[in-house]
């Protein structure tokens, strides 16, 4: 099954919590396996709307997250590496916030 972001935040423009709230509340119910997520369409993506939705999803689904497909649209691959960066974020949890914590007191 294809969600659709551009359906669910009715803009082109994925940036807000709400939106967020609205992309998650949607998929919070299926299993990685059965759905992709395509962002064709979208021209802007946050880290709030993504850590919204795809982490919060990535969290409850830690063990088959990987199996979660992605369509984005033609010269946005930056899409990909936030969306990775976020998964790997929400993964690490705790753990995460520890090596932030660390990185700034080593400076």
């Amino acid at each position: 099954m294809i969600i659709n972001v551009l359906d669910i935040v009715k803009s082109n423009l994925a940036t807000n919590l709400e939106d967020g709230v609205a992309l998650f509340e949607v998929i919070k119910e299926k299993k990685p396996s059965e759905i992709t997520i395509s962002f064709v369409g979208v021209k802007l993506i946050s880290t709030l709307f993504l850590n919204e939705s795809i982490g919060r999803y990535s969290a409850m689904n830690s063990k088959t997250i990987q199996e979660l497909q992605f369509e984005y649209p033609e010269g946005k691959e930056i899409f990909a590496h936030k969306i990775d960066d976020v998964i790997e974020n929400a993964l690490l949890g705790e753990d995460y916030d520890s090596l932030v914590d660390n990185a700034l007191l080593s400076m």
